[in-house]
């Protein structure tokens, strides 16, 4: 097999206009989409628009083909992925698009929007009531707000603030008992696409039981005529589902 050539061709420079630093910049984010940098070397910047002609060495050419179908697809290591962003990055202040083609036969491998991108939609910030549940695991402050933090699993909610005067009831439960938490939360899209939780100011609160399964079942089961002392209540209230679906 051959060396392979790539032309990465930047339609707002030619060779007398793109500046050193910039070129530096721009091939040092190729070499990273690219990977295995031993095997991938600079030959030339060829004239017309800025074109940047590479080569990777045949030992890893099917590697590299391989690397840069799944940059075009969006399924490729984490490293080139970053790569490809920093290029377009590049570009987007440049105000200039680009393509990524194989030498040979022309064809793009991955093209570069930049400029073109999709405007980025802003939307304002908006207020909504909700709720958090956790373990209070932090509360406090010394201006008339008092702040907490909540510790759900592996999620972690800051940012919680609310009277002192809820403050002090809520104090006894650090570290305790889960608790839930309604009020009102500030919200606000990422660049992302995700929305994120900005501030919650708490109004209220109650305590959650954190009894094991068996033990709460068992105290239901203490209610007299709760029906779950029959040794088939499970059986029965299937049946009796059964029954309702028959009956329609």
């Amino acid at each position: 097999m051959e060396p392979v050539e790539y032309v990465f061709r930047i339609d707002a420079f030619t060779p007398e206009t793109m500046p050193m630093a910039r070129l530096a910049e721009y091939l040092s984010a190729l070499a990273k989409l690219l990977g295995h940098a031993e095997h991938t070397h600079f030959v030339r910047l060829d004239a017309g628009s800025a074109k940047l002609v590479h080569q990777v060495d045949a030992v890893d050419a099917p590697k590299v083909e391989t690397r840069l179908n799944g940059v075009r697809v969006g399924n490729a290591p984490k490293d080139a992925l970053q790569a490809q962003k920093a290029l377009e990055e590049l570009l987007v202040n440049d105000n200039a698009v680009a393509t990524l083609t194989r030498s040979v036969d022309g064809e793009i491998v991955v093209p570069f929007v930049g400029r073109d991108r999709p405007k980025q939609i802003t939307l304002p910030a908006f207020r909504e009531s909700t709720t958090l549940q956790g373990q209070i695991v932090r509360i406090g402050g010394k201006d008339e707000t008092a702040h907490a933090a909540l510790q759900d699993g592996e999620t972690y909610h800051a940012h919680i603030h609310m009277k002192r005067a809820l403050a002090r009831q809520l104090a006894p439960y650090l570290y305790g008992p889960p608790v839930r938490l309604y009020g009102n939360g500030k919200f606000e899209r990422q660049a992302n696409g995700v929305w994120a939780m900005l501030d919650f100011r708490v109004d209220r609160f109650e305590v959650l039981d954190d009894r094991p399964l068996g033990e709460a079942l068992a105290a239901i089961r203490s209610v007299a005529g709760n029906g779950l002392m029959e040794p088939d209540a499970y059986g029965e209230v299937t049946r009796l589902r059964h029954e309702g679906h028959d009956d329609q």
